[in-house]
């Protein structure tokens, strides 16, 4: 007689909790904010002269 080779496999096997889907949704919007933040502060580094004129023509 032959054993069985495949255990029982639920039909479930890939579910994933609505904890651990906002989980990783969090993750991931974490990261794009993150890669957002850095980009605007790449941004206004490579201006910072222009934008300190602004500043200097309305606060001054």
């Amino acid at each position: 007689m032959r054993e069985k080779e495949m255990g029982y496999q639920s039909r479930k096997r890939n579910f994933r909790s609505r904890r651990e889907r906002f989980e990783d949704t969090m993750r991931k919007t974490r990261l794009f904010f993150l890669f957002l933040f850095l980009a605007i502060l790449v941004y206004l580094f490579m201006n910072r002269y222009e934008f300190w004129a602004y500043l200097k023509t309305y606060l001054y």
